[in-house]
């Protein structure tokens, strides 16, 4: 695997580089609960907040099931399990609110109203809505291509499984510099892999809806600038916040609230951006504690890069 940024010459991958698709892997294989809030300072301007996403995606391409459909079951599942509020669905083909039960003994989930009963499924899940929310939407198209890169990318991270190469997945979401979704993808295709004698830019590999037209889609996009996802999606794992302005837009915002989110800073900037996120890191200590176990995990970290992890009490 070679690189090469900014149409410089192809080179191994620099350590830089390598330690943020690790970072990535590492922070995508946390779960939501028990919210984990994470910083990575960048000393200049880069790329680094989508080598991040790749990362984490890349983790998910190695999870049996990782995909809109059973993301979706699970998080009804979870709900199911809640015993402190009661949980109502809506489907798309049948009338009225169905009142989602604890499951059987079969381990079947069921829903009711007063007159009928039925079984949700991985299967047919899809019809299913909870109420009051937007129907989940599974990205169509066809399989992704770059199987090799995805492979190559980490030597020491599990095989990915073939499955979920045609399916679309929102499990790590990407929110985009307050700018536009245009200058995001702009920077993001200027970092090259090569493989084999093939060539995919870094915009490319994400795999982002509108930037990939015609095939599946495995990373989520919120455009930092509109405050809109580019599809609903249902337990977004990771929020990827590529500056300063997108992590304190990601961090207040109702659609990640139970989500992960890792801001990717740079330092070059005015001092009232730094200072801001300061007081907000200052004001989330209340909440918050360090997150030991996940900086073990990341450390150590290339010259120039610093890194900051916390978890909710």
């Amino acid at each position: 695997m070679q690189f090469s940024e900014a149409n410089g010459p192809w080179r191994a991958i620099p350590g830089w580089v390598d330690f943020l698709i690790k970072s990535g892997s590492a922070w995508g294989d946390t779960i939501p609960n028990g919210r984990r809030i994470g910083l990575i300072s960048m000393p200049c301007e880069s790329a680094a907040a989508g080598l991040v996403a790749l990362g984490a995606m890349r983790h998910r391409l190695a999870i049996d099931g990782a995909n809109d459909s059973l993301s979706h079951f699970r998080r009804i599942e979870q709900l199911a399990t809640r015993r402190d509020v009661e949980t109502f669905l809506r489907h798309d083909s049948y009338r009225g609110r169905f009142r989602l039960e604890s499951k059987d003994q079969s381990g079947l989930l069921w829903v009711r109203t007063e007159t009928v009963r039925m079984a949700i499924l991985p299967s047919n899940v899809h019809g299913w809505t909870l109420d009051g929310e937007a129907p989940v939407q599974a990205s169509q198209g066809a399989e992704l291509p770059h199987r090799d890169f995805y492979e190559e990318l980490m030597h020491d991270a599990g095989k990915p499984i073939l499955s979920n190469f045609g399916h679309s997945d929102s499990g790590t979401c990407l929110a985009g510099r307050v700018a536009g979704e245009s200058v995001s993808k702009s920077l993001f295709a200027g970092v090259r892999f090569q493989c084999r004698d093939y060539v995919a830019d870094l915009s490319c590999l994400l795999t982002i809806q509108d930037w990939s037209p015609g095939t599946i889609s495995r990373v989520a996009f919120f455009n930092a600038r509109t405050g809109r996802l580019d599809r609903n999606t249902g337990l977004t794992r990771l929020v990827v916040a590529d500056g300063h302005s997108a992590f304190l837009k990601v961090i207040e915002a109702a659609e990640f609230r139970n989500s992960n989110v890792v801001g990717v800073i740079h330092r070059a900037v005015d001092r009232d951006k730094l200072e801001a996120i300061g007081v907000k890191i200052e004001n989330l200590a209340q909440w918050y504690a360090a997150d030991n176990d996940m900086q073990e995990r990341i450390q150590p970290a290339p010259t120039g890069i610093t890194t900051l992890a916390l978890r909710r009490r």
